[in-house]
């Protein structure tokens, strides 16, 4: 009788010992989803005002989009978005909410209908084509890992690249600049200037240039590198001895052409 006793409890307390347990990981199990819950950032929804950006978006990050057509602008696939946005035309005249993508790396934007672009918050980016486009003027202040710059075809007449020191293709063609500093971007390869407005270009202390282009321009003075070898320079007949720089670089066998891409044949400057 005792022994039997001694069973009934003794599976009591196994049963009682089991339904602690499962209880205590309920418990833990809804603190640990409230601190969860609590922890997750709530939704942040933000204005598209172009209707076709905003349709560009729906087919890159539909999700972050809400079954009513709210776009959540903290979104895990919104902020971590690190790849190609193409949106050449489009017939986009805003790029609002291009900000929230702090991950991208590379944006195509051309032939659109853009007046003006806040970059400001896309640090990650290495990559703009921003070309034909109706640009008065262009913040990259905050862009420091830029490599590649397409914006031909714009009306910007000023433009700061102080702060772009890995910047190495840069294509400014049929703009209105004035002036262009390219001083600290030593790693510069490619420049396209042509079709401006520029008196005074000096390229003598970006010794990776390989190819300069800045014929129709205002130039005055042109001011190669006297270390610059293989460098392929194309500029207007007309000012081949504005500097002797110039003619220093053909005599040392450098390809000077013209406007009309023709090698300019040696010559004297009086």
């Amino acid at each position: 009788m005792v022994k039997n006793t001694f069973t009934v409890q003794n599976k009591n307390n196994k049963i009682l010992t089991r339904i602690i347990i499962f209880f205590g990981m309920l418990i833990i199990t809804n603190i640990s989803y409230s601190c969860l819950k609590k922890n997750d950032q709530p939704p942040v929804y933000a204005e598209i005002p172009d209707v076709n950006f905003k349709a560009y978006l729906k087919t890159i990050v539909p999700l972050a989009f809400t079954p009513d057509n709210k776009f959540i602008s903290n979104h895990p696939s919104v902020v971590s978005y690190n790849k190609l946005m193409s949106i050449n035309r489009k017939d986009i005249a805003s790029l609002s909410g291009i900000e929230y993508f702090t991950s991208l790396t590379e944006v195509h934007c051309s032939d659109n209908k853009l007046v003006t672009i806040d970059l400001s918050k896309n640090v990650a980016l290495t990559k703009l084509d921003c070309s034909y486009n109706k640009l008065t003027k262009l913040d990259l202040s905050k862009n420091v890992n830029l490599k590649r710059l397409e914006c031909y075809n714009n009306k910007i007449s000023s433009i700061d690249l102080s702060k772009n020191p890995n910047l190495e293709w840069l294509n400014f063609d049929r703009n209105q600049l004035i002036k262009l500093d390219v001083t600290n971007n030593r790693e510069l390869k490619r420049l396209y200037c042509s079709f401006n407005h520029i008196i005074i270009l000096d390229v003598s202390k970006n010794l990776n240039l390989y190819i300069l282009e800045c014929f129709r321009n205002d130039l005055t003075t042109l001011v190669v590198s006297k270390e610059t070898i293989f460098l392929n320079l194309y500029i207007d007949n007309s000012i081949k001895c504005c500097h002797p720089s110039i003619k220093a670089f053909k005599d040392r066998g450098g390809n000077l052409f013209d406007q009309y891409f023709q090698e300019i044949a040696p010559f004297i400057c009086e």
